[in-house]
C-alpha cells in the first residue's frame, strides 16, 4: 500500500490579517487584478472628493446664508411687533382738574387699554383689575410733567411677598398743567420689576420723558 501523504493546512489568521493572507493565496493574475482594482478605487475616491467636496461646501454656505436671512427676517418682524405694541396712546383730563383727578384719569385710560388688549388676545393671562402708577425713580413728583411707571395689575401676591403684584407694565407721562396724558405698553413679561423694554426697540419719546 502507498504511504499516506503528509497534507498540511495553513490555519486561517485573525480578522486583521485575513486580507494579506488571501492576497498571498492569489495567483499572479489575481494579484495584478487586485492591484488594478485598488488603483481604480483610489482614482474613483479622488474624483468623488474633487466633485463632491465643493458642492458640499457650497450647500453649507447656502444653508448658512438662508439661516441668516431667516433670522434677520424674524428679528425685523419682532421689532415691528414691539413697535406696534408700544405705540403711544393719549387722553385728555378735564381742564383745571386736580393732580389726583389727572392721575386717576391716566390710570383709567391704561386700565381700559389693558383690558381691550386682553380681550383681543394681545395680552396673556386674566384681565387687569386695576392700575397702579408711581413717578419714575428720580423724577420730580411735583413737576408739571411727570413720567410714571405703571402696572396693570392682574393678580396680587400673598401678603408679605416681594413685589406684591403681577401685571403688565406701562410707561406713562402726565402733564398736570394741561391735563394731557400719554402712555405706552412696555414690552416684557408680566410682573413687578419688568418695566424694561426687550432692547430691540426703544420706547417712544412721548412716553419716555
Amino acid at each position: 500500500m502507498p504511504a499516506p501523504q503528509d497534507e498540511r493546512y495553513e490555519p486561517l489568521p485573525g480578522l486583521l490579517s485575513l486580507p494579506s493572507f488571501l492576497y498571498r493565496k492569489l495567483g499572479p493574475g489575481g494579484r495584478i487584478a487586485v492591484k488594478i482594482g485598488g488603483a481604480l478605487l483610489v482614482v474613483a475616491v479622488t474624483i468623488a472628493a474633487i466633485v463632491l467636496v465643493p458642492r458640499i461646501a457650497e450647500s453649507n454656505r447656502e444653508r448658512a446664508a438662508q439661516e441668516r436671512r431667516d433670522a434677520a427676517a424674524a428679528l425685523a418682524e419682532r421689532r415691528r411687533q414691539l413697535t406696534r405694541e408700544q405705540r403711544p396712546h393719549r387722553a385728555q383730563a378735564e381742564p383745571g382738574a386736580s393732580r389726583g383727578a389727572v392721575l386717576a384719569e391716566l390710570q383709567a385710560g391704561i386700565l381700559a387699554d389693558a383690558r381691550a388688549r386682553a380681550a383681543a388676545g394681545k395680552l396673556h393671562g386674566p384681565a387687569a383689575r386695576r392700575v397702579e402708577c408711581e413717578p419714575v425713580i428720580g423724577a420730580d413728583a411735583d413737576a408739571a410733567r411727570v413720567p410714571h411707571d405703571c402696572i396693570a395689575v392682574t393678580s396680587d401676591l400673598p401678603s408679605g411677598s416681594v413685589g406684591g403684584v403681577i401685571g403688565h407694565p406701562f410707561r406713562a407721562v402726565a402733564d398736570y398743567s394741561t391735563g394731557r396724558l400719554t402712555w405706552c405698553k412696555v414690552s416684557g413679561r408680566p410682573g413687578e420689576g419688568s418695566l424694561t423694554s426687550a432692547g430691540l426697540v426703544r420706547l417712544p419719546r412721548a412716553c419716555s420723558r
